[in-house]
């Protein structure tokens, strides 16, 4: 009995020894110690003449625990886990700004099947194939030098495949080193995902409902919208903020579609025009996320009219947004909309004509609920979340004098589905989408997939 006794006080000692997480290595070197000798008085308790199963098998439970917990404390940076997101990056993103000095590696990746509806929304024929596809494979790479300075970075490729003929890239999607300075102030520069939205910056799969990357934010806000330059980020009581200096778009490669193809990516971005961008939110209500995010620039770049003059094609966006979670509740919803300068002149320097222009402004808004039925299960660690989302956009919600609206561009999606999460890494999504525009060619889609972090 007092064999026993002395045991169980090891070990509480070892507990209270693992709950201080001490990072010196000495301390670990004690506590390393303290386990062999635990482990040689258990052999000897077994080693005894009718020893008390019930207590070995207890004794060995807390051997195992300690086990694991020595490994993490060795381990550091990979002990970091993909189940928050830090300083305006997803959950897997920002492993490195939890984890110890050296490399830290996380990523995502998710694939899905599609199956379209045999007709369009006017009732003729659809052309479009069912189809299975590994929509994305991301590995992310984090370096933390000190606790200073760190270098965080995301590598993708699409659909599996590199090759641009059949619609597959390798991007590189953020590269940016930080200086953390203090909470209320750090310094962010490289390629740096544009805080603007819901999802670009928090566009893991375990993240947000659905299969598809909600429209707005792919139409109007061009997610994943990421451009060079440098800034500062930080945090005051409920109050977060994100504000950089970036290279403009190039409005050259806008089109009736949308502001998407003109961010620069990183890749020979023009920068003969700048742009600003910065992101507020308040947090102080447990749950509640509510902000907004403006950006401006003159997005040009060297562009002129048939006279030799500049054409300046700013353009401003703002969004405001909101997410709440409360219990098993989840709501969400964002508007969006966005004006381009000297419109009118840049459809002409580019030759577009009619239905073809750039609209002089574009707007969206959707809503979404969803509610985690498992949630009213006492002690559930798994999720399973039906939700709804009704969305509408125009890429051309205003046109200049002397062009026509596409009415195609003016849509509307509604979207129905679930995501499952047996793990908080790991969900199962399936939905349906009911895609409708002015034009009647939208058709119905059923999708269902897999979504990973890690």
């Amino acid at each position: 009995m007092l064999r026993t006794l002395g045991v169980a006080v090891l070990i509480g000692m070892v507990v209270i020894a693992g709950t201080a997480r001490a990072g010196e290595p000495p301390s670990l070197t004690q506590l390393e110690q303290e386990i062999a000798g635990l482990r040689s008085e258990v052999q000897a308790l077994r080693a005894q003449s009718g020893p008390d199963a019930e207590r070995l098998k207890e004794l060995e439970r807390q051997l195992q625990v300690l086990a694991q917990e020595i490994e993490t404390l060795k381990l550091g940076e990979a002990a970091a886990t993909a189940d928050r997101s830090t300083n305006g990056m997803g959950p897997a993103a920002s492993k490195i700004y939890r984890s110890g000095n050296g490399l830290a590696i996380g990523g995502y990746g998710e694939g899905v099947y599609r199956h379209f509806d045999g007709k369009l929304q006017d009732g003729s024929p659809s052309t479009a194939v069912d189809e299975a596809d590994l929509q994305r494979a991301v590995l992310y790479f984090g370096y933390k030098f000190n606790d200073r300075f760190l270098f965080n970075s995301e590598l993708e490729v699409e659909h599996a495949v590199t090759a641009s003929d059949k619609d597959g890239e390798t991007e590189v999607e953020f590269a940016y080193g930080d200086y953390l300075w203090k909470p209320q102030a750090n310094l962010r520069a490289g390629l740096v995902l544009m805080p603007v939205g819901l999802l670009n910056e928090y566009h893991e799969p375990t993240v947000f409902f659905g299969m598809s990357r909600n429209s707005v934010e792919t139409a109007i806000i061009p997610t994943t919208w990421r451009e060079i330059g440098f800034g500062l980020y930080g945090e005051a009581g409920p109050w977060r903020y994100r504000a950089y200096l970036t290279n403009g778009l190039d409005a050259s490669r806008f089109s009736a579609d949308g502001l998407r193809e003109g961010q620069g990516e990183g890749s020979h971005a023009k920068a003969e025009d700048l742009a600003w961008v910065g992101r507020l939110d308040y947090t102080g209500v447990q749950g509640l996320l509510i902000g907004g995010s403006a950006f401006t620039g003159d997005s040009g770049q060297g562009l002129r009219d048939a006279a030799g003059r500049r054409i300046g094609a700013r353009v401003s966006l703002y969004e405001a947004h909101v997410d709440w979670r409360w219990r098993g509740l989840q709501l969400r919803a964002l508007g969006v909309r966005s004006r381009v300068g000297d419109a009118a002149a840049l459809n002409r320097a580019l030759g577009l004509e009619g239905e073809k222009g750039i609209g002089k402004a574009q707007s969206g808004a959707y809503a979404e609920v969803g509610y985690d039925l498992l949630s009213l299960h006492a002690g559930s660690r798994q999720r399973l979340i039906p939700f709804a989302r009704y969305e509408s956009y125009d890429t051309q919600s205003e046109v200049p004098a002397g062009f026509a609206r596409d009415p195609a561009n003016d849509a509307r999606v509604l979207t129905l589905g679930f995501n499952y999460y047996p793990i908080d890494q790991l969900v199962v999504k399936a939905n349906v989408l009911r895609v409708r525009n002015e034009a009647r060619t939208g058709q119905n889609e059923l999708q269902v997939g897999l979504g990973y972090v890690f």
